[in-house]
């Protein structure tokens, strides 16, 4: 017992002695690079999370429009104009669009502002009777919305009459609606409009 004492004390000291040793000769010294050669490169074939394959990075982050599901709801549909003048001074159409990601990973959808999608109402003849992006403002801040697996991203905006770029007459309209940044994902739908 007494031997295994005696190695361990001995290796201790040992231990003690190269450390002191290394601090005397400035090896170790927290204002000396003590990095070892090539450690920031970032041309060489090391692993660093600091030169990965921009090309791979980008494959990571690609977002694949298939994995996704696309609806677009309008209410009131039908649009009674006679109805809905009854029940308030300022009548309005709710658009509701939603995304689903069916896929079996996380995306993360990258936005270039803080508009998240963007709509419009069409008539049969062509003309635009209303677009969200035309009535709003959106800050120039990147932002990003991530996606789980089985989550969706529900987007809802009520449009007066009002704010219409001309007044709804009877008839049928299509409602277009597309995620900002994502022209793919994109839904329509039909609206009807009566007396």
């Amino acid at each position: 017992m007494r031997r295994i004492l005696v190695i361990m004390v001995g290796f201790a000291l040992t231990t003690a002695f190269d450390t002191v040793s290394a601090l005397d000769e400035g090896d170790i010294n927290p204002s000396k690079n003590n990095q070892p050669p090539g450690f920031w490169d970032t041309t060489g074939n090391h692993f660093s999370i600091f030169n990965g394959d921009p090309k791979r990075i980008q494959r990571a982050n690609e977002v694949d429009p298939k994995a996704f599901d696309t609806k677009l709801d309008v209410s009131p549909n039908p649009l009674s104009l006679k109805v809905a003048k009854q029940i308030g001074p300022n009548p309005s159409v709710k658009i509701t669009f939603s995304i689903h990601n069916h896929g079996k990973k996380t995306y993360t959808l990258s936005f270039p502002t803080a508009q998240r999608w963007d709509f419009r109402i069409v008539s049969a003849s062509g003309a635009v009777a209303y677009t969200y992006s035309d009535d709003h403002e959106f800050v120039q801040t990147v932002g990003v919305s991530m996606v789980n697996q089985d989550d969706k991203l529900v987007y809802t905006e009520n449009v007066d009459f009002d704010d219409m770029t001309s007044p709804l007459a009877p008839g049928i309209y299509t409602v277009q609606a597309v995620m900002a940044n994502y022209p793919e994902m994109t839904a329509r739908t039909q609206l009807t409009v009566q007396e």
